[in-house]
Formats: C-alpha cells, structure tokens, sequence
C-alpha cells in the first residue's frame, strides 16, 4: 500500500474533506496530489500530519509496509463503504449491496459487516442486520481480550447488538479498562467512541433502556482524563446527559457549541426526532 492510499483510507475513515485533511499544513492541492501519488511527502511533514489528527504513526508505517492492495481486492468498496456512511448516502449503499447480490464483487465477512455496519449507524437501526452476522459479530467480541482493537471493534459494532446485550459488553470493556487504564491517544479515542455510540444506541432505543444504562456511560466519559484527543467526546456525552435528565438549558447550549464549530452532524439523528 503506498502512503497515498493509506492516507486516503484514513481520511475516508475519519469522514474528512481533503481539506480538512490537509489541516493547514499544506495546500489541498497538494495534499490531493499526495493522495493521488503524485508528490511525494517529507517524513517529517507526514509524521506532522499524522499527529495532528492523533493518527497512529507506527501503525500507519506498519499498514504502509505490510500491506499489499492485490491482498485487498475489496479495498476500495471498502472505502465507499465508509464514505456513504460518513454523509449517510444510502443510494451508494445500496448499489453496493446490489452488485454483492449481483455477484458482481466477492464478499467476505469483513466486507459485510462493514456493509450492514454502514446501514445500520445510518439508519440507527440493527433490523436490517442478518442474524447470522449478529450472531457472528457477537461471538467475536465475547471472544475478544479487551485491548485496543478489541474496544475498537465494539465502539463500531455496538449497534449490531439489541440494547441490552450492548449494555453487557459495553459494561465489560469498561470494566476492563478502568482495571488496566491506558491513556494512550487512540485507547483513549475507543473507550470514548464506545461510550458516545452506546449513547447514541439508548437514545434510538430508549423506550427499553434502564437508567443505569445512560449513567453509566456518561459517568465513565466524565472519569476519562481530561486529553484534547477526546474533548469532543466529552460534549457529546454532556449533551446526552441533558437529553436524558430533561435538562432543556444545557442541551440546547451544547447544541450551540456544537453548531457553531461545525460539529453538528454528529448528534443530528437525535435532532431530526426532536
């Protein structure tokens, strides 16, 4: 993989503009260029690129050596995947799913759960969602030693759950990680994202959550220390403790905050419903 793809998986990943991907550190004509394997990029520039979204350095050297994109035929679906995800395009979902049904792509497990994944934060809803791959998806993260990968995996994959059974899980990689608390940037991007998702799942299902479901997702956000990385995490977790207490006031003062700096995409599926 040359590290202009790998900087586009990133960026598709991160649902990030190429301009917001260049951060100011150089023209989104060159960043496009870099991308595109066009121009090359200086070490240090990279490295400064990378820190300054809190990518993982040594994991992306490690992607950009170790992987080889003959290995990934579903790359770039992949990455499509992903993007109609981030703008909730369901009409490139869905022609993605035709051509899997057509035969016209060769599916996996990983390709449909990234699929079926997609459909799922943007409907908020798991009914789509096969019960075999459910039932697969569930079985990997009781399987799973709760590390790094592990939290990331449940953060993405909490919707595949009914809202009980997340509470389970969610409630043991918490547990595991106050045991072993780490605070390095993406551990701690994870465990946040796990909380914040979880949040957003009980608020599409809150006619069945328990109050301990909420309290104890936005208790675990407010014991986080107190990192750049996750403030945004932070505010989406206030925002959901005024939702849930009835707090009018704060919510709305969030709301504000969160509009005005351009991040109200992110709770705007609870807006809709408002």
């Amino acid at each position: 993989m040359t590290i202009g793809e790998a900087l586009k998986q990133l960026r598709l990943h991160a649902g990030l503009t190429q301009n917001q991907m260049a951060a100011g550190l150089m023209s989104e004509s060159f960043y496009s260029k870099v991308e595109r394997d066009v121009h090359e990029i200086d070490a240090n520039l990279l490295i400064e690129l990378l820190t300054a979204h809190h990518f993982d350095v040594v994991s992306f050297f490690a992607r950009v050596s170790n992987q080889d994109l003959r290995t990934e035929p579903n790359f770039d679906l992949m990455n499509q995947i992903s993007f109609a995800q981030n703008r909730k395009d369901l009409k490139i979902l869905d022609k993605i799913a035709s051509e899997i049904k057509e035969g016209k792509v060769k599916s996996d497990f990983w390709l449909q759960f990234r699929l079926e994944n997609a459909y799922a934060w943007v409907l908020h809803s798991n009914k789509m969602i096969s019960p075999e791959l459910k039932n697969k998806v569930k079985s990997i993260i009781v399987d799973e030693n709760w590390n790094r990968t592990a939290y990331h995996y449940l953060s993405q994959a909490v919707i595949f759950l009914d809202i009980d059974e997340a509470y389970q899980l969610v409630d043991s990689a918490f547990r595991a990680y106050e045991k072993k608390p780490e605070t390095d940037t993406f551990t701690l991007q994870f465990v946040a994202m796990i909380a914040v998702n979880f949040l957003n799942c009980c608020y599409h299902q809150r006619d069945a959550i328990q109050k301990k479901y909420v309290d104890r997702a936005v208790n675990f956000l407010h014991e986080l220390p107190k990192d750049g990385a996750i403030g945004i995490n932070s505010v989406l977790g206030t925002y959901y403790e005024a939702v849930f207490s009835g707090d009018k006031d704060m919510a709305e003062m969030v709301i504000k905050v969160l509009k005005k700096s351009g991040y109200l995409f992110l709770i705007e599926d609870t807006l809709e419903q408002k």
